[in-house]
């Protein structure tokens, strides 16, 4: 379903989460749980659409979360002390850019390697995070036209250097 803002909140969270319209009990709880999480204070009764849309999407992303996706390794027989830099395993990172869209990118093992090394990172979670501090960051250079990888790669390379 897409929800616009306009019209019921209730009856979109109930057919998201497969509920009847009338148990307005819980409802309620799931209401009250996105406008904890999303900072809303607003205790009117009718909400403005932008802020139904927003409690709306919380609970889409939250039912339905992105994960890293990391493809198996191929085994590597031959151990060679350059055998690292032609590494190029593909590792796909689910990220958040600054406009608040969610979007994924692929990058190659070395590029990888290097940012562990270089910034001490261990988990892909602490890169996904990184790549994301790091467009927020940069957000007068980035270009939301531009393809992503290549960008995102850019500002890695940048960073070791």
């Amino acid at each position: 379903m897409n929800y616009d803002g306009t019209t019921s909140l209730q009856t979109a969270l109930a057919e998201l989460y497969g509920l009847s319209v009338k148990s307005q009990a819980q409802l309620a709880v799931l209401v009250k749980e996105a406008k904890a999480s999303l900072g809303i204070t607003s205790t009117a009764r009718i909400l403005p659409p932008e802020q139904r849309l927003a409690i709306y999407q919380w609970h889409k992303d939250r039912l339905k979360p992105v994960q890293d996706i990391k493809q198996d390794e191929a085994p590597n027989p031959e151990e060679q002390p350059d055998s690292v830099v032609y590494d190029f395993k593909q590792t796909h990172f689910a990220i958040r850019l600054p406009d608040g869209k969610r979007t994924t990118t692929m990058l190659e093992g070395y590029l990888i390697n290097a940012m562990q090394r270089k910034h001490g990172l261990t988990t892909n979670g602490g890169i996904r995070a990184w790549i994301e501090q790091v467009i927020k960051n940069d957000a007068a250079r980035f270009d939301s036209h531009a393809p992503l990888a290549r960008q995102v790669k850019r500002l890695i390379v940048e960073s070791l250097v």
